[in-house]
């Protein structure tokens, strides 16, 4: 008599290693030290690794106990001062879920299955798993520092079964480590040598193999489909300029973990979130790329600052396009600003706490707490997101009081008394300007109480490091050269008080980034009352020294005009929306103060045809900028982005030229203007870059007519009406 044959036993139970399945170490924390102390790779590796971590693995010592020896190894041979900022940074790294994996072992618990895991770890486990929200994802969790039993001992599985229940030919496991796995096979588990990338779908295969059938997530796609984004287009900042690292942009509804979810669907060896907008992505070939997530419906090449999304004519060489802030994105923004500001006022509060009760440790912990919320609110206020991992291209372009601040604060040792409160007071500085620049640029109100924060910070804050004062863009070096190089042509002069006196005449007008008053001084004839608006403090005094007597000069932004509504006729700018951090913004703070019947004109000069000056800038930018960030040119493209502006709220823009003529410019005034630093992006140059473009349009000098020759140049009046109402 034939008999059936036995089926295999069903599998009930599903047993995972930790580390290098469910979390990834990328050593971020270990990379971030060697980095910014300038060790080599993984030097740290050999103060971490030791016999004492296997002790820490079976339990007989702490992680505490454990990582206060790493910290006097690190001391040993990396001295005090290094060590603290080494262990620090080592020991805040918990490393990251792998997001794929997670899902299906929630999509395989949600199926019935039992969820365990079997990690050699120490007594950290329990608040590592809880800081990854990964404490409800098993049934049963396995630690070799509670159980004493450490892979790949035969006992630590058999023990994994029996907390289980199951039998192992009942149980499907996987882990990083071969060796883990072949003893599993030993002891009869269907184990799985668990690598990337694509360890989630190769371990879904496995469990195919082994007749489980795992029920799709809630919109989780059945076929992979290539993920379509936009890359931002030459000029920009983040444009692919080289092959290891790209940026690109996505529109969608998702969040950041679903988005990593699908990437690893579409040939990404990794994915994992970097915030709740952004996330970063490995392929198999070792490249990195950045994802930039905007919302769903939006327009992606517009928010990767595309010209052919918002502009009529190519990009201009060496412009970085910024996109501007949309209703929709300034309101999320202003939702993080808050939070963000918040966060850093905690953790002062809490740095502030610690040092009162004597934990240094603590206190440069929630130090560093604080700089990193500041650093990410300095970065999105400029929008670049913060670097997602150690070796990434850093956050660019913050400007150079963020910058002073953030330095000086990282420079002292927190550990120390007068360390920690220079650092503090730096942060305390960074914080009130950008409490201010999260107010004037996105309308962020934050519900902190400053005022004790303030009072509770006192005792800390070191009276002799002084806020810095404006960019150093548009301070003292700039505007002393400035108007030497920016001469004002007769024609352009001429033009310029013909247009005062047919359009300005008799009227109250508001000029918008007055500057030194090199273009004041052939307005303000006949005016009613002229109003001069300018942020920078150096450039505003050379406006005064003209001695104007009808001009009223307010220090202050475009993003808030210090003028009540409807209260000039005409508001005037000669391309200071250029430089504007958000010139939409400051265009409708132009339309608050007009009156019914004002008029919005925008001054605008072009050169027309060759210019020999312009090589010479573009030689003396390309080595100058040689492999290092892109000089910062916000606005190329403003007049259009303003116009459309102007559009969209029904108002016509007529385009008028005012005046043509030639001005004649030789390469020795070129080269003359390029040594003095007159143009702001200059300013961006240290003494070595300034060096290198300097020898660069010199040589190219050589090659140019001396005498130079006629530049065309052409004046053009943009002049929007308010409707009378």
């Amino acid at each position: 008599m034939n008999r059936p044959a036995a089926e295999p036993p069903r599998i009930r139970g599903i047993l995972v290693d930790l580390d290098g399945v469910v979390r990834f170490w990328r050593r971020q924390g270990a990379s971030a030290a060697e980095a910014e102390l300038d060790l080599p790779p993984r030097t740290l590796s050999a103060y971490t690794s030791s016999r004492h971590s296997d002790a820490a693995h079976t339990g007989a010592l702490t992680w505490g106990q454990w990582t206060a020896g790493v910290r006097e190894r690190m001391a040993a041979g990396l001295g005090a001062e290094s060590a603290d900022r080494a262990f620090a940074l080592w020991s805040a790294d918990r490393g990251e879920p792998n997001v794929p994996m997670v899902a299906l072992l929630r999509r395989a618990r949600a199926a019935g299955l039992t969820i365990a895991l079997l990690t050699n770890n120490t007594t950290i486990l329990d608040s590592d798993l809880a800081h990854h929200r990964l404490d409800a994802l098993f049934d049963h969790v396995l630690n070799s520092a509670a159980t004493g039993l450490t892979k790949p001992s035969p006992r630590a599985y058999e023990h994994a079964l029996a907390a289980m229940g199951l039998s192992a030919d009942q149980v499907a496991f996987a882990d990083d480590s071969d060796i883990n796995a072949d003893a599993a096979r030993a002891v009869g588990l269907h184990a799985h040598h668990f690598r990337e990338p694509g360890g989630a779908d190769a371990f879904e295969q496995h469990l195919a193999g082994l007749g489980v059938a795992l029920p799709d997530a809630p919109g989780r796609p059945t076929s992979p489909e290539p993920v379509k984004a936009v890359a931002p287009p030459p000029g920009h900042a983040e444009h692919d300029d080289h092959q290891s690292l790209r940026t690109r942009y996505l529109a969608t509804g998702l969040p950041a973990d679903a988005v990593a979810a699908r990437l690893t669907t579409c040939g990404a060896a990794w994915a994992q979130p970097t915030g709740e907008h952004a996330l970063a992505s490995g392929g198999p070939d070792g490249s990195v790329t950045q994802w930039r997530l905007v919302p769903a419906g939006a327009e992606a090449a517009h928010a990767a600052g595309h010209p052919g999304a918002w502009m009529p004519q190519p990009a201009p060489p060496g412009a970085e396009y910024l996109p501007p802030w949309t209703a929709a994105t300034r309101a999320s923004a202003a939702r993080h600003a808050t939070a963000l500001l918040a966060e850093a006022a905690a953790a002062l509060t809490r740095t502030a706490d610690a040092h009162r009760g004597g934990d240094r440790l603590s206190a440069a912990l929630h130090l560093d707490t604080a700089r990193h919320a500041l650093t990410r609110l300095a970065s999105m206020l400029a929008r670049r997101q913060p670097r997602p991992w150690p070796d990434a291209a850093s956050a660019r372009h913050l400007g150079h009081a963020p910058t002073r601040l953030l330095t000086a604060s990282l420079r002292a040792d927190p550990t120390t008394p007068a360390g920690l409160s220079r650092s503090v007071t730096a942060l305390v500085h960074l914080l009130g300007r950008l409490r201010q620049s999260s107010a004037l640029l996105l309308g962020a109100e934050a519900a902190w109480p400053w005022h004790d924060l303030e009072r509770h910070l006192v005792p800390l804050l070191d009276a002799t490091l002084t806020a810095p004062g404006p960019d150093v863009l548009y301070g003292a070096g700039l505007a002393t050269a400035y108007d030497d190089h920016r001469a004002v042509a007769p024609a352009l002069a001429d033009a310029l008080r013909a247009f005062a006196s047919d359009h300005l005449a008799g009227r109250d007008v508001l000029e918008l980034g007055a500057g030194t008053g090199r273009i004041t001084a052939h307005l303000v004839s006949g005016t009613s009352t002229y109003t001069a608006l300018e942020p920078s403090p150096d450039m505003a005094a050379l406006l005064t020294a003209r001695n104007l007597p009808q001009v009223r000069l307010f220090l202050g932004t475009a993003l808030a005009i210090p003028l009540p509504d409807a209260s000039a006729d005409v508001v005037v700018e000669h391309e200071a929306l250029l430089f504007t951090d958000d010139p939409l913004a400051a265009t409708d703070q132009a339309l608050r103060v007009l009156r019914p019947g004002g008029v919005f004109v925008r001054l605008l000069l072009h050169a027309h045809g060759d210019d020999p000056a312009a090589d010479l800038d573009a030689a003396y930018r390309t080595a100058a900028f040689h492999g290092r960030p892109a000089p910062l040119i916000t606005g190329k493209g403003t007049d259009h982005l303003v116009t459309t502006h102007l559009g969209a709220r029904g108002l016509a823009t007529t385009d008028t030229l005012l005046a043509e003529y030639d001005d004649h410019h030789t390469p020795a005034q070129a080269l003359a203007t390029l040594a003095a630093r007159a143009w702001p992006y200059q300013q961006q140059a240290d003494t070595e870059q300034h060096a290198a473009g300097m020898a660069a349009a010199e040589e190219l000098a050589q090659t140019l007519p001396l005498a130079g020759g006629p530049v065309r140049y052409r004046l053009r009046a943009l002049a929007t009406r308010l409707e009378t109402r």
